[in-house]
């Protein structure tokens, strides 16, 4: 059984859940493995409305039995991803790696399912744009020490992949920690700016790329129009 969270606009590139036409079971369909022609469809919540969260339940002796005829491995698929040796340098040498994803086991067994569980059960931060919500005004930490918001329905941010995509730039540019985005339906920053203190985002927040390095100053509220008055 595979725990799946139902896919927000955030979630867009998260693995889907598909069925084997020649067998009938549910397979795991990660977004390298999907076909150009097919990545709009791919991308679509509304068609593919769950996502897999990485929590698995498999029988021990199911397991074993599939193991036991196999040599001692389950044969899931390869999947490759080109990097580069240096991920913070695109100019690096460039490197293919091969992995394999465990959510991918669904597809050896009959009879696999997958059951629907609230975001709290799944928080991933895969990108610094995950990372950005994590760090902001949108959670708390409870007297249990854990990461919580009041209804796990963020905005979408998009920060601009050239100056924000590695954590040391990322960090570099907030060096105050992350604006409120309390009241934002969405963040885009495009371009290289670095935030002062005290910085809220509203409504769908944009900032466009003035084509050199800019600074949103202290206490600057930033909405559709870019930096705003406070008004």
């Amino acid at each position: 059984m595979m725990e799946v969270a139902r896919r927000t606009p955030s979630d867009v590139k998260g693995g889907q859940i598909v069925r084997d036409r020649a067998t009938g079971r549910l397979m795991l369909r990660e977004m390298s493995q999907v076909q150009p022609e097919d990545m709009k469809s791919a991308m679509n919540i509304e068609r593919h409305a769950y996502f897999n969260t990485n929590n698995l339940w498999v029988r021990v002796d199911a397991l074993k039995e599939k193991l036991d005829s196999n040599e001692g491995i389950l044969p899931l698929p390869v999947i490759t991803n080109h990097k580069t040796v240096d991920p913070t340098d695109p100019a690096a040498e460039a490197v293919i790696q091969l992995e394999t994803a465990m959510g991918a086991a669904i597809g050896q067994f009959d009879g696999s399912i997958c059951l629907e569980v609230g975001r709290p059960r799944f928080l991933p931060v895969k990108t610094t744009n995950d990372l950005f919500i994590m760090r902001s005004d949108r959670f708390h930490m409870t007297d249990s020490f854990e990461m919580e918001d009041s209804n796990y329905v963020f905005p979408v941010i998009n920060l601009d992949k050239r100056y924000y995509k590695n954590i040391a730039d990322f960090d570099a540019r907030f060096p105050y920690g992350i604006p409120s985005i309390a009241a934002a339906n969405s963040v885009s920053v495009t371009g290289d700016w670095t935030f002062g203190k005290n910085i809220t985002f509203f409504g769908d927040a944009a900032l466009s790329d003035g084509g050199k390095a800019a600074y949103v100053p202290q206490g600057q509220f930033v909405g559709p129009n870019g930096i705003e008055d406070d008004d």
